[in-house]
Parts: C-alpha cells; sequence; structure tokens
C-alpha cells in the first residue's frame, strides 16, 4: 500500500513539475486547481477523500502510465506519459492565451 501511495505521489510531482516550470497564463491562479483535484478523488461526493478513494485515483493514475498493461512502468513510459501531459498542457496554455487575446478589451 505504502509503495502505491509513494509511486502515485512520485507520478503527481513528475507531472507537475512541467507545469509550475513554463511561464505565460496559470489556470490555476485562483486556486481552482487544487478544488478539481479533490473533487476527482472524492468520488463519492461526501467532502472527504478516504483512503479506498485515494488508492483508486493512483491505481487509475498507475494505469494510465502503464502503456504496455504489463503492470509496470518503466522510465520510458513514464517520460512518454510526461511528454504526451505536456504538450496537452502547452495546448491548453495556447487556448488560453488566444482566448485571453480574443476577449474584448475592459
Amino acid at each position: 500500500m505504502k509503495k502505491l501511495m509513494m509511486l502515485s505521489a512520485a507520478l503527481l510531482a513528475m507531472q507537475a513539475a512541467p507545469a509550475l516550470a513554463q511561464d505565460g497564463p496559470k489556470p490555476h491562479k485562483e486556486g481552482k486547481g487544487m478544488e478539481r483535484y479533490f473533487d476527482k478523488q472524492d468520488t463519492n461526493k461526501d467532502g472527504v477523500i478516504t483512503e479506498a478513494e485515494a488508492v483508486a485515483a493512483a491505481k487509475a493514475r498507475f494505469t494510465e502510465v502503464d502503456a504496455n498493461k504489463d503492470g509496470k512502468v518503466t522510465k520510458d513510459e513514464a517520460k512518454a506519459h510526461h511528454d504526451a501531459m505536456r504538450a496537452k498542457w502547452k495546448e491548453k496554455r495556447e487556448e488560453m492565451k488566444k482566448l485571453k487575446e480574443e476577449a474584448p478589451k475592459q
């Protein structure tokens, strides 16, 4: 159980690092990121995250990263997932920038 939680935390930290290192608009500036993260893990919407919900979220993340579904995550799989997430975040930042530029000036 501890190994799974540590792996989950490591994968989460690995995915968050590029988002924090990038310049440009920060989608979580108003503190909504933590709220979305919490709400996603609180699957029964009772306002708390149980150990079972946290473990389920960690397993889901592991499954997402385990590209060949062999029950193991290699450095190559982790890097590929990380790179894919960076590309996704970059696309979202570009969309936000475009929307901001297109928004009427006040």
